[in-house]
């Protein structure tokens, strides 16, 4: 199938893959560049459940952000 890139460098993903992938507004796609390809990829719920639980995860210290930066920048 071939589509071409809008007036606004952008492309319309075919209703046929959009219905086979349950590609929703707001879908996330991994874009992936493979020698002279450009390979578009859904990612599934399961990343967006990892960074909701992450959020929820209490560190054991007291540290900032940037203090964890820095002390990793030391090592």
């Amino acid at each position: 199938m071939i589509i071409a890139l809008s007036k606004g460098r952008q492309i319309t993903i075919p209703a046929e893959f959009r219905n086979e992938f349950d590609l929703q507004t707001g879908s996330k796609l991994e874009i992936i560049k493979k020698g002279k390809e450009i390979l578009l990829r859904p990612v599934g719920n399961e990343l967006e459940d990892i960074f909701s639980k992450a959020k929820k995860v209490k560190p054991k210290h007291h540290l900032t952000a940037k203090q964890m930066d820095e002390l990793n920048e030391a090592l």
